[in-house]
């Protein structure tokens, strides 16, 4: 199960130097050439983050960082705070055949060690071996076999747990992970869209207390203008009326694609319901607490709908240059700037 986790480890790309030309692919019109300069030539300000919005990502599959409950103690009263965002990660070694029930041993075990005073937010996606095989879908519909495979089956097992506040349906659906996942076509937003409304009447019917929370795409500002794409898609599909809160990630800076006429920020401006980021975090122990405090408070601000950021993540093993954890296996550097930060309350 330890792969599960470097799922979500490549998210970080070099922000893109914008030549500012009117007319350009970029930038429609002159009237964004000062914006952009004027950001250009005064960046965004770090400023004090907003905990009290705040969670982390983890997926408790390192155990040196501790038992899955210490992890949790440790968020909730080391670092103060209340959300977590976790990943259910539907895999041949949890389901090996369509004939056999789900292995819900290490799912159970992070469920049943919620503690009281955190809020979790279960990310259900991925896929099995098996459902490259037409000859194994239901209705001849790779996306209805997810759904009654392992949506229906885990949000039922975990719909009274009051612990959990809703279920994500898939992640980053933008960009296939594993080979198995090419099966659903999530890539073409229009096949996303189909997943997440049969998701979204099954949580409502199955568990009707829980939120249903989109997939966010990759980091909605990179890739430019392609990923904000893919979300103009999904809006105009009528995603809005499929889920209670519009999920983005956001990674690197790229503060240009924000401002620009028809960009991230107009964008996200015209969403009717609440925007979560639910991923977003720098590599480097040294570096995390500068970037949230640039660009967290910078999205806020131009971006008023956004109601909560969930860091990634909270621990990884990964070499501590590219490693977002806010704990690392290195001994020079077992804990990062923004730990300390969350810890003591000072920079």
């Amino acid at each position: 199960m330890k792969a599960i986790v470097r799922f979500f480890n490549s998210f970080c790309r070099p922000a893109a130097v914008i030549l500012i030309v009117c007319g350009s692919s970029f930038v429609s019109g002159c009237s964004d050439a000062g914006d952009i300069l004027d950001l250009a030539l005064n960046p965004p300000e770090r400023k004090e983050i907003d905990t009290s919005i705040m969670g982390v990502n983890n997926f408790f599959v390192d155990r040196e960082f501790g038992s899955i409950p210490e992890q949790f103690t440790e968020i909730r009263d080391t670092l103060g705070l209340p959300r977590v965002r976790i990943l259910l990660a539907w895999l041949t070694d949890v389901q090996p055949s369509p004939a056999v029930a789900p292995n819900y041993g290490f799912f159970d075990e992070i469920i049943g060690s919620i503690p009281a005073g955190v809020e979790v937010l279960v990310v259900l996606a991925h896929s099995p071996d098996w459902i490259t095989d037409p000859n194994n879908w239901v209705n001849g519909n790779p996306r209805r076999t997810w759904i009654d495979h392992w949506l229906i089956p885990t949000v039922t097992r975990y719909a009274n747990v009051p612990g959990i506040v809703g279920f994500e349906i898939w992640n980053e659906p933008n960009e296939t992970v594993l080979v198995s996942d090419v099966a659903l076509g999530l890539e073409d937003p229009d096949n996303y869209y189909e997943l997440l409304s049969l998701a979204a009447r099954e949580v409502r019917t199955y568990a009707p207390g829980k939120l249903v929370v989109m997939a966010a795409t990759t980091s909605i500002q990179q890739n430019f203008p392609n990923t904000l794409n893919y979300n103009r898609r999904l809006r105009d599909l009528g995603a809005e009326g499929a889920t209670d809160i519009w999920n983005v990630h956001y990674y690197g800076k790229s503060f240009e694609t924000i401002v620009t006429s028809n960009g991230v920020g107009s964008f996200l401006n015209g969403i009717s319901i609440p925007i979560w980021v639910t991923e977003s975090g720098e590599t480097g122990p040294n570096r995390q607490l500068a970037y949230v405090e640039t660009a967290w408070p910078f999205l806020r601000e131009e971006i008023p709908g956004i109601q909560r950021f969930y860091y990634y993540e909270y621990g990884s093993t990964a070499p501590v240059d590219n490693n977002f954890g806010l704990r690392t296996t290195d001994p020079a550097l077992p804990v990062s700037d923004l730990y300390l930060y969350l810890r003591d309350g000072t920079r």
